[in-house]
């Protein structure tokens, strides 16, 4: 027959049968077939979820270290400014430093604050001042390793 017969319209129509039947084998796998993939999905969450969990603490304890650097720093700062205008009066440099850390919000000791002028307190001469923390990281208290000290110092001419 030519084109326009009975036969062209059986031609037409076996495609779209082949076509429905491959998309709904494709659209509803067998049931075991599901369950399997269900469970390679739980396995591979079971797998990598610690080693994600790990390395968001990590990030995040990495932004802590920085952050209490900073903090260290704008503090050893404020204390070196202080001290250029009064360099006896140390007790009233630390407790500047310990305000400044307070404000960000950090506690310090006074411990850990070191206000140095080794060459006198005379005008012209350096002040240095020093502070130090021990900072408390997630995966250091979950890995038992000793906690991390981070110092900053800062230097300013006396007045």
């Amino acid at each position: 027959m030519g084109l326009t017969g009975e036969r062209t319209s059986t031609l037409l129509a076996q495609p779209c049968e082949a076509m429905r039947s491959t998309r709904h084998d494709l659209a509803s796998p067998p049931r075991a077939i599901a369950r399997s993939v269900r469970g390679q999905s739980l396995v591979e969450l079971a797998l990598t979820l610690p080693l994600l969990m790990v390395l968001m603490a990590g990030v995040v304890d990495l932004a802590h270290a920085f952050s209490v650097a900073g903090i260290l720093a704008n503090a050893a700062r404020e204390g070196a400014r202080y001290g250029e205008t009064n360099p006896t009066d140390v007790d009233s440099i630390k407790t500047r430093v310990l305000e400044e850390a307070a404000g960000a919000p950090l506690t310090l000791i006074v411990g850990e604050v070191t206000v140095a002028t080794d060459s006198g307190t005379t005008s012209g001469n350096p002040i240095h001042v020093t502070v130090t923390h021990d900072v408390d990281l997630l995966l250091a208290q979950a890995l038992g390793l000793p906690r991390p000290t981070i110092s900053r110092q800062a230097t300013m001419v006396i007045f």
